[in-house]
């Protein structure tokens, strides 16, 4: 037992206590040999690691390190989620790249196609609804995950490298240098027409002010709304800081724009609303005859021929019961015939295309997010599609990975918190309110969150996780919910906020939503250019 411990020290590696035992039979030369394949190894050897690693195929190359710090959590009994999610990806044979080095979410691996062909689907983050009971220290638990998690990225920067707490800032000299890093308590302008803003963190609070003759840092106090994190630097005062500059958990520019190696393309579309009396129904059945390669030009049935991946974030029927006088515009007032119409459509499209599906405020389910996916009851068709995998609201989802390529991270929200940053975000009501969700995506981007005030949406607190930070940068970040189509990109980031297929309801005339609909958004993997099909014209 001691010669097998020293020959593992030797190769670079320690073992368990419980796996040294398990190895007397075994040619550990030749494990080892297989083990030293690997791009990066692991530290410690366990039974799981052994048992994975010792196999003939070759698994997914994940992050070592971020894997033990989630194997000693489970040993502790303190939380074995992240430890089983990466136990799952190790054992996966058809993608050695870095896709879940921030040991998020909880991956389910969806489709697989033959290695070269693309096609793979992974839910890296989906929400799994914990049946308890919500209590006043459940939100003050949300806000501390959220508060740490954000105030970790904020520390990398090198201005806020030496934060102290707001308890410690209060007790410093005036006139000194300070950094402190806190989530908005609340925001007024002074009788001077400065900005004052209160900050909190878990120390106590304290307020910091922003002057009016300091333009783009004033422009940029501004647009900040309650709840969000922020880290701020100046110099103190008594019991307040006079604020030099202000630094948002912000995505760096230095964010990779990643292109996939094969010409290959994914499709975007929203808002189907099906059962509505203005569904543009005979548009969407020319939207499923061109991506079946059948409808429109030369050009664009060769580019529906590469079509892998087709996303439809949210408002997949109109619902029931959804706005007032709402059954004045249903053409199917039941709710499960909905769901079975949809099916009926997705249907129609070719089965080597992979739809993923989630949910809006219009669908059969809660409008608290995080939103379940419907229940088989509900939607049971939509469960035999082997095809189709259904997400939540919000989900993360990663397509196209291969053996030589970690493929891309796709960021699914549908929109609710939007019409919340549109009221209260002075520079996007200024630019154009709804008619600009690129702005609106690009904010929420620089905050890490999808709902950064308490009031931007209905949620649901969990003590244990904030599902709607944005805890891993994405490739392309989609929402609907605005019914407009947009498309821009941020720090490597493409953002798509995607079209619908209704036209203007009375409802969305009160809440100043003006259609741009039947558009499909194409990008390009391989060069990620994108396309913008009109249905309404070809």
């Amino acid at each position: 037992m001691k010669d097998l411990i020293e020959y593992f020290i030797k190769e670079g590696y320690l073992v368990s206590p419980k796996l040294i035992e398990k190895l007397e039979n075994i040619d550990i030369k030749e494990v080892i040999k297989n083990f030293n394949k690997l791009k990066n190894k692991p530290l410690v050897i366990n039974e799981d690691v052994f048992e994975i690693l010792n196999q003939d195929n070759n698994p997914a190359n994940i992050n070592w390190q971020e894997f033990d710090r989630a194997r000693v959590l489970a040993e502790k009994n303190k939380e074995n989620k992240t430890y089983n999610l990466f136990l799952d990806i190790l054992k996966q044979d058809f993608n050695n790249n870095e896709i879940f080095e921030e040991g998020q979410g909880e991956p389910k691996i969806e489709i697989e196609l033959e290695e070269g062909n693309g096609g793979n689907v992974i839910i890296l983050k989906n929400y799994v609804d914990k049946d308890k009971k919500r209590e006043v220290q459940d939100f003050i638990d949300y806000f501390k995950i959220r508060y740490n998690f954000l105030k970790n990225i904020l520390l990398k920067r090198q201005e806020l490298q030496n934060a102290v707490s707001i308890n410690r800032a209060l007790n410093r000299s005036e006139r000194e240098t300070i950094a402190i890093i806190g989530l908005v308590n609340d925001k007024r302008i002074t009788k001077n027409g400065n900005i004052l803003i209160t900050l909190e963190d878990p120390t106590g609070l304290i307020n910091v002010v922003i002057n009016k003759s300091r333009k783009e840092l004033f422009e940029l106090a501004n647009d900040i709304i309650f709840d969000e994190v922020i880290g701020v630097t100046g110099y103190n005062g008594d019991r307040i800081i006079f604020v030099n500059e202000i630094f948002l958990p912000d995505i760096s520019l230095n964010n990779e724009l990643k292109k996939g190696p094969n010409e290959e393309y994914v499709a975007f579309t929203s808002d189907l609303q099906v059962g509505n009396k203005v569904f543009f129904e005979k548009n969407f059945l020319k939207f499923i005859d061109w991506i079946n390669g059948n409808y429109g030009n030369k050009e664009q049935r060769e580019i529906a021929k590469r079509v892998k991946y087709l996303f439809i974030p949210g408002d997949l029927v109109d619902g029931v019961g959804v706005y007032p006088d709402q059954e004045y515009d249903l053409a199917i007032l039941d709710i499960y015939k909905q769901y079975e119409k949809l099916a009926e459509y997705l249907a129609r499209i070719r089965k080597d295309i992979k739809i993923i599906l989630s949910v809006g405020n219009h669908d059969a389910v809660r409008l608290a997010e995080p939103q379940p996916f419907p229940d088989k009851k509900m939607a049971p068709l939509l469960y035999e599609f082997s095809n189709v995998i259904m997400a939540t609201n919000p989900s993360l989802v990663n397509i196209a990975s291969t053996k030589d390529f970690s493929g891309f991270n796709i960021l699914i929200y549908h929109g609710s918190s939007f019409f919340y940053i549109v009221e209260n975000v002075e520079s996007i009501r200024r630019a154009g309110r709804t008619e600009r969700p690129d702005l609106i995506m690009k904010f929420l981007l620089q905050r890490r969150h999808l709902a950064p005030s308490h009031t931007a949406t209905l949620y649901l607190p969990n003590p244990d996780e904030d599902p709607l930070l944005i805890e891993k940068i994405p490739d392309f970040f989609i929402s609907g919910h605005l019914h407009k189509t947009k498309v821009d990109n941020y720090h490597g980031v493409t953002t798509i906020n995607c079209s619908a297929w209704i036209d203007q309801t009375e409802d969305q005339k009160r809440r100043g939503i003006v259609p741009d609909p039947c558009k499909a958004v194409l990008v390009n993997l391989k060069t990620r250019d994108v396309k913008i099909l009109n249905f309404n014209e070809i």
